[in-house]
């Protein structure tokens, strides 16, 4: 009786075993197949056939492109309107650039390695300074103040996943293929060791440096920026910013092998090996394996792995609270040169709390190792501190000498009412800024003038629209809003009231009290400026997706300068039918074929002197569409830190290479001697020298392309 018990046990167990390892090789089978593994690299299955399919869509987009264009030539050939001789002109150079690109046939290139052109004079950017301190240490725990709104997923691309945190723990850590020297302005290596630049100076080959490994050991292959991509611009990513920015910058992308990548631009340009990289990253093949339809849900809190010295980790995520970058320890770049002594800290940790006064109070017990602080009355009244005074924590005002988030009512075009210039203008001089810095900022903000302040003479010297209820009221009064109602708001001849929707993110109170006073002000001018106060996450979706009306917005500019063909181009805004598309980054839907033109001389710039000339020209135009109203800048960023936080004694000390913002420089380190001392002192009252350092922090005087 047993043994047969036994011998039933023996089979269920076998039978068990078998349908485990049967299970297994299964989804051994399925994974191998979903990664679309032809080669033994494991690339994921939206991969298969995707250089084909590319080629083709981008040649039936120029075919499209070319019989647009060559309409709009035949039309400005019979028209005698002002300036059509210089848009015939621009649209003949348009349609000239369309048709070389169609002679390429293929838009995407994988070739043999030995197919690299010989003679390429290859730079490697070595002989730029130093970055950082060599006194730095590795080791310790940095506790940051992280006052905007927690993320809404750590997904890199794709909806929502534009936020300021995701700058920081993604953008700002991932190496590009060539990064920029913080104090030179310069080319210096980042994945790739060295690059080369074709005679014609429209060419840039970059070569992997063989030992560059994302944060789980992986190597980085130059297929791999190919499957970035891919996955970027797949319907599953609904992301249509990346294949419009994709098709419109590079001519033809050339893999050779293994390790040489060559990016072809339209012309020649300024600091052509970074800037051509700029949005060019890698993708990571094992970790989007499974890229399909359900990408969003099922990607929304995975982390990455990245090239650069930090990573987040899963596990201490809080949602809502806080979240933990951890030093790679193997990280393939530590001991190069530029990388060597920088993130230095064994992890930093970004804990999100909006409220100031709960912010400091941690601060002052230590809870917290640092703070940015941005708003006037916290650095000059709150953080006015006993542990300031006797020398535990240190302050640095650093000046600004750079360009900073241009603050400011950012419009949308494809709004029914805001379509209307005369009503755009109008609301700019309702828009009474000056009294926002004067009482709120205490006058220690300065009013914007154009939409680029900060990039040396590249910036086109423009002044803000005055407030001015007679210049409002005139404006309004063209657009057919004459009559003035008993509530004091301007109505057209339908009775329809003047009314705009102001959306902002309500994270704290200085938003809400700034949208306030703007809506007190535009009242006596006529206009009902509506407050729409949202979280955070909310307020981004609806912007992105051009559902709002006007909005209090701001985001980083580029370094070492802007691209603004990416926030303002009109493919950006609608599809060729005339609809506004979603989720890119033209958030004011405008579509001007004059600024179209500055922006496609920007983009073809082929020295400083032109990219200077369309930069202005651009500038220019947008301060005539008035699609954003001027803000504010901060003319000083303040840290304050316990003083066992170091910093470099050096030109680059407070600096990042991408964009100012002292805490993502990661130059700094812990110094636990220090640590141990100044808590000692602290627990027995013995103060130390007070410190505040005023420093000025500006481009490099030959930045300027």
């Amino acid at each position: 009786m047993f043994r047969w018990l036994y011998i039933l046990g023996a089979l269920v167990l076998a039978v068990f075993l078998g349908g485990v390892l049967y299970f297994a090789q299964r989804e051994a089978d399925v994974w191998h197949e979903a990664s679309g593994r032809t080669d033994g690299r494991g690339m994921p299955a939206v991969f298969d056939g995707f250089v084909e399919r590319w080629n083709r869509s981008v040649e039936r987009e120029l075919l499209r492109e070319l019989a647009g264009g060559e309409r709009k030539k035949s039309l400005l050939s019979v028209s005698r309107g002002d300036g059509d001789g210089r848009r015939l002109a621009e649209q003949e150079r348009s349609v000239e650039r369309i048709g070389r690109r169609l002679e390429l046939k293929d838009h995407i290139r994988q070739l043999p390695l030995e197919e690299v052109p010989a003679g390429l004079e290859w730079q490697t950017g070595m002989e730029e300074p130093e970055v950082g301190d060599p006194r730095a240490v590795k080791g310790g725990l940095v506790r940051l103040w992280i006052n905007t709104p927690f993320p809404g997923t750590l997904r890199a691309f794709g909806p929502g996943s534009e936020t300021f945190f995701n700058y920081s723990a993604i953008d700002n850590v991932w190496l590009p293929l060539v990064g920029l020297h913080p104090e030179t302005f310069r080319p210096i290596p980042g994945l790739a060791d060295r690059w080369a630049v074709s005679a014609d100076g429209k060419t840039v080959f970059y070569h992997l440096d063989p030992e560059a490994t994302y944060s789980d050991g992986r190597p980085v292959r130059a297929q791999d920026f190919l499957l970035n991509i891919c996955l970027r611009t797949s319907g599953f990513a609904r992301d249509p910013f990346w294949t419009t920015l994709f098709r419109s910058t590079y001519d033809q992308i050339t893999v050779y092998g293994d390790s040489v990548i060559a990016l072809t631009l339209p012309s020649p340009g300024p600091l052509l090996p970074y800037m051509a990289c700029v949005d060019f990253h890698p993708a990571h093949p094992g970790f989007y394996h499974d890229f399909n339809s359900l990408f969003l849900e099922r990607y929304q809190w995975k982390v990455p792995p990245n090239t650069g010295g930090y990573v987040v980790v899963p596990g201490k995520i809080r949602i809502g609270e806080r979240i933990t970058l951890a030093r790679v320890k193997d990280w393939w770049a530590k001991d190069r040169k530029y990388y060597r002594y920088s993130c230095n800290a064994d992890q930093v940790e970004h804990v999100f709390v909006n409220l100031e006064n709960k912010a400091v109070e941690m601060f002052r017990r230590g809870e917290l190792d640092m703070m940015n602080v941005r708003k006037p009355e916290v650095w000059e009244n709150r953080l006015e501190l006993p542990e300031v005074h006797r020398g535990y924590i240190d302050k640095y005002s650093l000046e600004a000498g750079y360009a900073c988030p241009p603050y400011g009512l950012y419009l949308n075009c494809a709004d029914k009412l805001l379509k209307n210039p005369g009503i755009r203008r109008g609301l700019a001089h309702s828009v009474n800024m000056g009294m926002v810095i004067d009482t709120l900022f205490r006058g220690n903000m300065r009013r914007l003038g154009s939409y680029m302040e900060g990039y040396g003479d590249l910036t086109l010297p423009l002044k803000a629209p005055e407030y001015s209820k007679k210049k409002a009221m005139e404006h309004f009064a063209r657009a057919g809003y004459r009559e003035m109602g008993e509530d004091g708001v301007l109505k057209n001849e339908r009775g329809e009231r003047l009314v705009v929707e102001l959306t902002f993110a309500d994270s704290s109170t200085l938003m809400t009290n700034v949208c306030s006073i703007l809506r007190q002000e535009a009242l006596k001018c006529g206009v009902d400026l509506r407050l729409d106060p949202l979280t955070y996450n909310v307020c981004s979706r609806k912007v992105f997706e051009k559902r709002y009306q006007a909005a209090l917005w701001a985001w980083p500019l580029q370094t070492p300068f802007p691209r603004l063909y990416e926030t303002f181009a009109s493919e950006l805004a609608y599809d060729a039918r005339g609809n506004p598309v979603g989720n890119t980054n033209n958030i004011f839907a405008v579509a001007d074929t004059e600024l179209d033109a500055a922006l496609d001389a920007e983009r073809n710039a082929p020295d400083g002197a032109a990219l200077k000339k369309a930069l202005q020209r651009a500038q220019k135009r947008i301060h005539e569409l008035c699609v954003w109203i001027p803000g504010w800048r901060e003319p000083y960023t303040y840290v304050a830190c316990w003083r066992w936080i170091r910093w470099p004694e050096s030109p680059t000390r407070f600096c990042s290479p991408r964009i100012y913002n002292p805490l993502e420089s990661h130059l700094y380190w812990v110094d636990e001697k220090m640590k141990k001392e100044t808590q000692e002192a602290r627990r027995r009252g013995v103060p130390f020298e007070e410190r505040h350092q005023v420093i000025r922090v500006e481009r490099p005087d030959d930045a300027a392309p």
